[in-house]
């Protein structure tokens, strides 16, 4: 593909300048013509305007801030200092959960976004997804939380402006990805996951899979029902207790006794849903172009279910198939890339590189890069000593980024992802910014389960920020 630059009018740059918020209004071809120079320029001004606004309004942030002697941005790398560690939203204490202190879990949440909790009442709660139900019934945000993969659920704020964003962010991703432009095509949309959640592919999903679809009745899932939050929480310590040959100790059984017999009965009828999932597949779409979109682990979970059932070559060549999310650490065949085309009849596959706290997701090219939306800032951290790398040439580190759509809550993060960025050379696809390669690996998996997490200012004032989360008597 080949895109030319200079194609945005001096009326739109002047917009973007203005309201880095609109960068998601624009189309694919604008958001990957802009010239280096012009993009910084936006995440700047962006940037100052961003923690201009959250500062006075984040308790946490500010007190990090503080901490860090950062009382505004001059440049991008003053967000360095600044950024979460990816575990901050998942950083409330367990007992809050096993104890039922939903009023705590409540008062560590209210530290970490823009909207006033202080009001709620969860004295009737008594499991996750009621706590979560109070919430939204109680306040104008949205809970999106994690797979929970770790053990435990990270939770995140959204407000109603925010999902609508990240829609915007969403059909930007999968224009790139499949060629067909959601806005004005419409193709049957299949989900091989639950119809409904708060993890946040069933909370996207279940929101504007239907739209993509064209209707109700062309969106499909293969499991009925809500995916619930406590399950998803038990689901995971299980497997973090397998894992570390722990299993014994969990004292949380008893208290998620509920959910370990959804749990139980989810597994035994996961073969009929499977069953009818595939079976409306072939009866009604075999042969159709349709949109297949979920994780990854999902979507290999889906085909080697169907290779059971004797089923290959399902739709038509010209089918979008859509995921992201990586293994989690699942065994998978070696062949499981080989297995997924043939069984959904594509020659390939594209995928997208995001998380939970990102508005939307980067796209991959014809050449493997993952792209990175003007809307996200980009760091690479050294692994060792935590400090930002030149943001030139090819650097290997710790990633980073503010994502500049965030409105309940901070959009700074350091994950736990080990990338390579390149800077400054231009992706033979014609698209021009920074892209990361394909391969991304968890720094855990790298370091034999280590991940000491080294930040890019003091680590005195990053503890104590995080003593600041957990000593909810203090205000």
């Amino acid at each position: 593909m080949v895109i030319s630059t200079h194609i945005l009018s001096g009326e739109r740059q002047t917009e973007m300048f203005q309201n880095p918020q609109s960068l998601v209004q624009a189309t694919n071809e604008e958001l990957f013509s802009l010239e280096t120079d012009f993009v910084q320029q936006i995440q700047l001004a962006g940037a100052q305007k961003r923690f201009e606004y959250f500062y006075p309004r984040i308790k946490a942030l500010k007190r990090l801030a503080d901490e860090q002697k950062i009382s505004e941005i001059n440049e991008l790398n003053d967000l360095a200092p600044i950024l979460f560690q990816h575990t901050v939203y998942k950083s409330y204490p367990l007992t809050f959960i096993e104890k039922k202190r939903f009023d705590k879990l409540t008062q560590w949440l209210d530290r970490l976004t823009t909207h006033d909790l202080s009001s709620i009442l969860t004295d009737k709660c008594n499991s996750i997804d009621s706590w979560l139900e109070a919430i939204e019934n109680q306040s104008e945000i949205k809970i999106v939380h994690s797979t929970g993969t770790s053990g435990k659920l990270s939770f995140l704020p959204r407000s109603e402006s925010e999902m609508e964003n990240f829609k915007r962010a969403f059909y930007l991703f999968v224009e790139v990805l499949t060629g067909v432009n959601p806005h004005t095509t419409k193709i049957p949309v299949f989900f091989p996951s639950f119809s409904d959640g708060r993890q946040l592919a069933q909370r996207v999903l279940s929101r504007f899979g239907p739209i993509l679809a064209g209707s109700k009745d062309e969106y499909h899932t293969a499991i009925p029902g809500f995916l619930s939050a406590d399950f998803m929480s038990l689901a995971g310590r299980l497997q973090a207790a397998k894992a570390k040959g722990e299993l014994g100790k969990l004292q949380m059984l008893k208290a998620l006794s509920y959910n370990k017999g959804e749990l139980i009965r989810i597994k035994r009828n996961r073969p009929k849903y499977m069953a009818a999932f595939f079976d409306n597949m072939i009866k009604n779409y075999q042969g159709r172009q349709v949109f297949m979109l979920g994780t990854l682990t999902s979507m290999i979970e889906a085909a080697l279910e169907g290779e059971k059932q004797g089923l290959s070559q399902v739709f038509a060549s010209n089918s979008a198939i859509v995921t992201g999310g990586g293994l989690k650490g699942q065994t998978v065949p070696d062949d499981w890339y080989e297995r997924i085309c043939n069984f959904y009849g594509v020659q390939s596959i594209r995928d997208g590189y995001g998380m939970t706290e990102t508005t939307g997701y980067m796209p991959s090219c014809e050449h493997n890069h993952y792209h990175i939306y003007p809307h996200f800032i980009p760091f690479i951290f050294d692994i060792g000593n935590g400090n930002v790398l030149p943001r030139s040439g090819i650097q290997t580190g710790r990633y980073g980024f503010y994502d500049l759509l965030s409105e309940s809550y901070w959009g700074g993060f350091l994950t736990g992802d080990l990338v390579t960025l390149h800077w400054d050379d231009q992706c033979a696809c014609g698209r021009t910014g920074p892209w990361l390669e394909k391969k991304i690996q968890r720094i855990s998996e790298a370091n034999d389960g280590d991940d000491k997490i080294s930040c890019a200012g003091s680590q005195e004032a990053y503890d104590s920020f995080i003593d600041y989360l957990l000593n909810l008597e203090e205000e």
